[in-house]
């Protein structure tokens, strides 16, 4: 007799190779029956061995390797949710590390927690080298640069504390043409609009679906010594700034605008550009890496604006 699947995880993965491996052993070693659980690995584009190491783990998980040449994680990820079979839909990176009870943990959790349909789950940083003593880890946004939420207690909680590489979804919640957009997301080769897994989580929060944050539900993300880089994390405020306009376009600025950019947020953006520059050949500070953090998420708001605002409704 055939078990019912209980839970459907579903990853993409570009490039995978170096880190794969890793996020694949702990998933073999969960301790919910194999009969239970599905694994939807999406191999968007790549051009390494990612799809390869998938099919290495057929005698060890219970996978479904797929590969989507069309480039861009949410298209990967659209392909793979019209396959998933499960009652509830568990949405994670191929960088991650799970502990062995991550999927009997967020099971038990929503069998709790029955009148909620979004569930987020505590993400640890990993990192490759930890930059002891260096006064930046103080300084970066630990949750828009790596995706991390270290909460304790299980509570219930807003939509915003259910971040991508740890969040369950009751399948029957998720209405049939709901998708991820795929016009946000990483996108391989140049600057991208972060938030596609926010995204798809606020759109479902507002069918009045409830969110709760699960604690015990643990996943490990790791984090390369390249991206813990005064530089790159400063660059990649400019992603966050692209995709808020997409997220958030009710905050867009309202009033006069010039090239289609608010007044508001062009005078924003002379205040951190002139404070970047006036900082920049200073010794490292606090002030002086947000200036410059704040430039490139202002370059990259200005960005989003252009592209994800709404038109305006015409006057008839």
């Amino acid at each position: 007799m055939t078990s019912e699947i209980v839970i459907s995880v579903l990853f993409a993965c570009h490039n995978g190779e170096k880190r794969l491996r890793r996020t694949l052993d702990s998933f073999a070693a969960q301790d919910l029956p194999v009969d239970q659980w599905e694994l939807i690995a999406v191999d968007n584009n790549s051009n390494d061995k990612t799809f390869a190491i998938f099919e290495e783990y057929r005698d060890r998980l219970p996978i479904v390797p797929m590969q989507h040449s069309a480039p861009g994680k949410s298209r990967a990820l659209n392909a793979g949710l019209a396959r998933v079979r499960g009652k509830f839909l568990v949405l994670t990176d191929d960088d991650v590390r799970a502990e062995s009870n991550w999927l009997s943990t967020f099971r038990q959790c929503a069998e709790l927690n029955p009148d909620y349909s979004i569930f987020g789950g505590r993400i640890i940083p990993e990192w490759e080298t930890y930059p002891q003593g260096d006064p930046l880890m103080d300084w970066i946004p630990m949750g828009s640069t790596f995706a991390i939420i270290d909460e304790l207690q299980s509570k219930p909680c807003e939509a915003n504390m259910v971040w991508g590489p740890n969040t369950m979804i009751r399948r029957q919640s998720i209405p049939s043409d709901t998708r991820f957009r795929e016009d946000i997301g990483p996108l391989a080769g140049g600057l991208y609009p972060m938030g596609q897994d926010q995204e798809f989580i606020m759109r479902l929060a507002k069918y009045s679906l409830k969110s709760y944050y699960c604690a015990e539900a643990i996943v490990h993300h790791w984090i390369p010594a390249s991206n813990v880089k005064e530089e790159w994390v400063q660059r990649r405020g400019e992603r966050l700034g692209y995709g808020v306009p997409a997220l958030f376009p009710e905050e867009i600025p309202a009033g006069p605008k010039i090239k289609g950019i608010p007044l508001s947020t062009w005078l924003e953006s002379i205040h951190w550009s002139l404070r970047a520059a006036l900082l920049y050949y200073l010794p490292r500070s606090k002030w002086r890496f947000w200036a410059i953090w704040k430039y490139y998420y202002m370059r990259g708001y200005r960005a989003g604006i252009r592209r994800f605002a709404p038109a305006p409704v015409s006057q008839s």
